[in-house]
């Protein structure tokens, strides 16, 4: 069955009137996805204002978490191209409404035509690539004091350089001055080995210090310290809502995430895997993959060598996980039981706290997370923020 976004929190054509806001900083996300760059800076004290996301799935989820609590200043999310939005227009209608343009303006336009892991389309014509160009035409007519865009790694060297170097051009013809830095989620305190990029585009004369690593040599948290409370699961679960499992050791992280959920945590579906790929997770021991499953049981795959090293990656629990990328389909496999993770792993492991809830089809909800900013290395990127802006 399709789904449908919840149109009582999605708003898909126009503003609602936009409350002053003088005591806190205001921002707007663009390319939102399921919201985690906003759920970062709203734990770090900002009031993200706006959010846009093309995906009426993960514009649901967005609105599910930042826009149906009882509050006068909660979020708006416009399920809208963002390539047909009339900025000027948006601009006028904040200023209005704050007194002020937003203070910062961040997004994370779709990676696909940049990543490693995509390499068939991983060039100059991938349609996914010329996205960067609305967020700064965003910037340009919202006019905020910084910018925050946000890619996979791989862009610094996309095209020997040349796509960071065009968007730097871009930003300066605006008056913005850019810089960027590489951030590893697992030095933020997240269970994931996560590289991404943060580009920051300042304007009068501001400058942006980004945030050093937490942990230097020191114990990063792990598969397990992240997930070991979490339900007890079959493969292709469909009970969305379960109590924890009973744990009397806790993590600090797993303390820090069981938040307003009152002894039950959803997003516990599972897909369903045949049985002759249950049959092969078997086999696979604790940081193996695909090598370790026997050749009789890879008789479809005409050259199962070609498999990438995380098809069938059973994780590691005593280690932060590799990437989080569609979990499904790379067959990312749990720790100890003989299937795949289910959403809220997933989100764990992403540091989405267990409030967050994520909508639409399993399919959708494994997209999203895996599409997702780690909240808290956003968090980390709007404390910086935040400081550079005096605030």
């Amino acid at each position: 069955m399709a789904f449908k976004a919840e149109k009582k929190f999605v708003q898909y054509n126009a503003l609602k009137p936009i409350p002053r806001l003088a005591d806190r900083p205001v921002a707007v996300d663009l390319f939102a996805g399921a919201g985690g760059l906003s759920e970062g800076f709203h734990q770090a004290g900002f009031f993200v204002v706006l959010a846009i996301e093309k995906d009426n799935q993960a514009a649901a989820t967005y609105a599910y978490n930042h826009c149906r609590w009882k509050s006068a200043h909660r979020s708006q999310v416009l399920n809208s191209d963002i390539a047909k939005l009339d900025f000027a227009a948006i601009a006028d209608q904040l200023r209005r409404g704050l007194g002020r343009a937003p203070d910062v303006v961040f997004g994370g336009p779709p990676c696909q035509g940049f990543s490693r892991s995509n390499m068939m389309t991983r060039n100059m014509s991938n349609p996914a690539n010329n996205l960067a160009e609305h967020f700064v035409r965003a910037v340009r007519d919202l006019q905020p004091r910084l910018a925050v865009l946000e890619n996979v790694a791989d862009v610094e060297s996309f095209n020997e350089g040349q796509y960071v170097a065009s968007l730097r051009q871009a930003f300066l013809a605006i008056k913005y001055r850019v810089e960027h830095r590489i951030l590893n989620a697992v030095d933020f305190g997240v269970p994931q080995r996560r590289r991404r990029i943060f580009l920051v585009a300042a304007r009068d004369g501001l400058t942006m210090e980004f945030p050093e690593p937490m942990i230097v040599n020191g114990t990063r948290v792990t598969v397990w310290d992240a997930v070991s409370d979490l339900p007890s699961l079959q493969n292709g679960n469909l009970v969305d809502a379960l109590p924890y499992r009973e744990n009397k050791g806790l993590s600090p992280y797993q303390v820090a995430l069981r938040t307003r959920t009152n002894g039950i945590v959803r997003n516990n579906t599972v897909t369903r895997n045949s049985d002759l790929v249950v049959q092969r997770y078997a086999y696979i021991p604790q940081g193996g993959n695909w090598e370790n499953i026997p050749d009789e049981l890879m008789t479809n795959y005409r050259d199962k060598s070609r498999c990438h090293q995380w098809i069938y990656l059973r994780l590691r629990e005593d280690e932060p996980s590799v990437a989080i990328t569609h979990f499904r389909k790379s067959m990312l496999i749990h720790p100890r039981e003989n299937r795949g993770l289910s959403v809220r792993e997933a989100a764990r492991i992403q540091s989405f706290p267990d409030h967050y809830v994520f909508q639409g089809s399993l399919g959708s909800q494994q997209q999203q997370v895996a599409n997702a900013v780690p909240p808290l290395l956003a968090k980390a990127v709007a404390r910086r923020v935040r400081q550079s802006l005096g605030l």
